[in-house]
């Protein structure tokens, strides 16, 4: 291999993955290029899965969402690594004094990440003692900051269980969820409008922040996200569809804007996942009054519903779920 091709290509390398990976943790902006591709392909593989052996593998999307990033960035910077200690192949020796096989230089470059040490080998130019002692330790950076990263997303998903079941404690169904919302009393309803507010936008903040929430899904039906939220957006437009219901539109719109930012968050950043096209599992709500909603600047009902149901779709449901 070409030495100066080599340097080249392993410095864009790790260039690349740090940007990744530093962006990707501790912006708290959201995921960077890599990240993002590499989501996808753990997407397709969860999806891979569900065809092999049913919605079981849900359960482990999550693992197989962190272990398909967290794999890439570490053989990202492995790779490059080794590629700028090939640009120079008589810098790396053994303990014996004998240059290091391409083998051994591969070895060398991954016992350094670890932040074990030097082994049985090491650098012998004063450059690339340097690079050794600055990636050992961003090895240690690396592996901390991957971990808060990752404790960071549990929380977030905690969460994300947590609104789904505050949903399902409403109702099994659309139906039974606007009835649970407005057959209380009012200030019942108005406190369980401002919670469901709160954590929506919650959730839309932790999504916006760790992308990567977006490919976790759940084998359990009641807690599964997506169901859920069809359940509690098709009931509130229900009520919103209902002019007897008058007194309480107002106090559910900050409740619908709440879900419309999550969901035209949803459209923009993850169109590529979303399969919208579910109109034949479309439920034909049974009042004509439902189908009418009376916010000027609300999502058109179909609109919401095709971005809803691709949501579904990546959790294995069909609208028809909705209203079992």
């Amino acid at each position: 291999m070409n030495e100066n091709f080599s340097l080249i290509s392993g410095i864009s390398i790790l260039a690349i993955v740090m940007y990744d990976f530093f962006y990707t943790t501790m912006s708290g902006s959201g995921a960077a290029m890599l990240t993002r591709f590499f989501s996808l392909v753990s997407h397709k593989i969860i999806k891979l899965g569900v065809k092999l052996i049913g919605r079981s593998i849900f359960s482990y999307s999550g693992l197989i969402v962190n272990l398909v990033v967290f794999s890439a960035w570490v053989m990202m910077v492995w790779v490059g690594l080794y590629l700028v200690y090939s640009s120079d192949q008589a810098s790396i020796v053994s303990s014996s004094g004998l240059v290091a096989t391409s083998t051994e230089r591969f070895y060398f470059a991954g016992y350094t990440l670890s932040t074990m040490g030097l082994g049985d080998f090491k650098p012998i130019s004063p450059s690339f003692k340097i690079l050794t002692s600055i990636f050992s330790f961003f090895g240690f950076i690396f592996f901390t900051t991957a971990m808060t990263y990752l404790i960071s997303v549990s929380n977030a998903v905690i969460h994300k269980r947590s609104l789904a079941l505050a949903i399902r404690n409403l109702g099994t169904n659309p139906e039974e969820v606007a009835k649970n919302l407005v057959n209380k009393s009012p200030s019942y309803c108005y406190q369980k409008f401002s919670s469901l507010q709160e954590m929506i936008d919650t959730h839309t903040v932790n999504h916006e922040a760790y992308p990567v929430l977006h490919y976790y899904g759940n084998a359990d039906y009641t807690s599964s996200f997506s169901i859920n939220l069809a359940s509690l957006d098709e009931a509130i437009s229900q009520i919103l569809g209902d002019i007897t219901l008058k007194d309480f539109h107002l106090e559910i719109t900050p409740l619908r804007s709440s879900i419309n930012h999550l969901l035209l968050h949803m459209e923009h950043n993850f169109h590529r996942t979303l399969d919208k096209d579910v109109a034949p599992d479309f439920p034909l709500p049974k009042p004509n009054k439902y189908l009418i909603d009376p916010l000027e600047n609300d999502m058109l009902l179909q609109h919401r519903r095709s971005i809803i149901g691709g949501l579904l779709k990546n959790e294995g449901f069909r609208w028809k779920d909705v209203y079992s």
